[in-house]
């Protein structure tokens, strides 16, 4: 939910504040439509496009996320069902992407510290860890290890050792999240069915 994500959210609302929709293209669920600020915008630079055809949703936003579904002839109508109104659905959007699969997750420096921040501070609790961890932590792995990408953040794990104790079964951590470019897409085609669904409900007024 959006909830979750709020700087993304937050992020997105204010650099397309001033966007509005152009039908590039409209026949039956055959749709291109463009959502840019206007020219002299300071959001101009952060346009999206959705494009749509029967079982299939396109969406432009910097990143190119192709999704599809054998039982929604309108993929307008997928979105729609699948979230509160305002929110998005990345989890259950995710397994509907055909293409892009790639850019959905990521590794997350965030997730990282607030996970070992987490295991370090549930081993003093449990008496498990020697006095001193802490600070040696921040030493060895925040401040001198290499934890900007993925193999660097293991290997900074894997390597520690101080009087005996480490971070345990490696491969059962997980460090990926969704990155801020799908979270980016998902609220580009949120944000885009809304101008759309408004557009229809003034010209039918």
């Amino acid at each position: 939910m959006a909830d979750d994500y709020p700087e993304i959210a937050a992020r997105f609302a204010r650099d397309t504040a001033q966007h509005r929709m152009t039908v590039l293209h409209k026949d039956g669920l055959y749709r291109h439509l463009r959502f840019d600020g206007t020219t002299d915008s300071p959001f101009a630079r952060y346009p999206f496009e959705l494009i749509t055809w029967p079982y299939n949703l396109v969406v432009k936003s910097g990143w190119t996320f192709h999704f599809d579904i054998d039982a929604t002839p309108d993929m307008f109508d997928l979105f729609r069902r699948t979230a509160f109104p305002g929110e998005i659905n990345p989890g259950y959007w995710s397994e509907k992407v055909r293409a892009g699969r790639d850019e959905i997750e990521g590794f997350d420096p965030n997730l990282f510290e607030q996970q070992v921040k987490r295991y370090v501070v549930h081993s003093i609790r449990d008496g498990e860890a020697p006095r001193g961890i802490g600070r040696e932590v921040t030493s060895e792995i925040f401040e001198l290890g290499d934890i900007s990408h993925e193999a660097g953040a293991r290997a900074a794990l894997a390597d520690f050792r101080y009087d005996g104790w480490d971070f345990g079964d490696l491969p059962e951590w997980d460090f990926s999240d969704y990155t801020p470019g799908f979270l980016h897409s998902c609220h580009a085609i949120r944000a885009g069915i809304d101008l759309w669904d408004a557009a229809r409900k003034a010209v039918a007024a």
